[in-house]
């Protein structure tokens, strides 16, 4: 009976231990997931500002400004999250895994308000091309 017993808690322990390397494996999967986003958000921002830059009629528009900033705090954001994840999926440490969620939290908190704002000021240039619409519709 006793052999019984011993082999079960050795199988559970097992069994634990596959899981905890599969939670790992699965871990560092999603931090590497985040970089492939932040490369992409890194060339989004880059070319965004191209545009702007290139547009005089962007630059005049304090909108398009405003959408541009907004995903330049995004991608601060990104890469953030991206220091933090990798930072926690590496350390074994409490305080440092705190640390890093930390961070990681930080840069989903800049990617929100960077959302919101790119979101805010596009609305507002659809407002504005809606009433320029508007104001040139002829009814006759």
């Amino acid at each position: 009976m006793n052999v019984q017993i011993e082999n079960k808690i050795q199988s559970n322990e097992s069994s634990n231990t596959d899981i905890k390397e599969l939670i790992l494996q699965l871990e560092k999967q999603v931090s590497i997931t985040i970089w492939i986003q932040a490369i992409g958000k890194i060339m989004e921002v880059l070319l965004l500002t191209k545009i702007y830059l290139l547009d005089e009629d962007a630059k005049s528009d304090p909108n398009e400004r405003q959408i541009v900033e907004g995903v330049w705090i995004q991608t601060i954001g990104q890469l953030l999250e991206g220091i933090g994840v990798s930072k926690e999926v590496l350390e074994n440490e409490g305080p440092i895994k705190l640390e890093a969620a930390t961070i990681a939290n930080i840069g989903d908190w800049l990617q929100g308000i960077g959302a919101i704002y790119e979101a805010h000021s596009g609305k507002q240039l659809i407002a504005e091309d809606r009433e320029g619409l508007i104001t040139h519709l002829f009814v006759p």
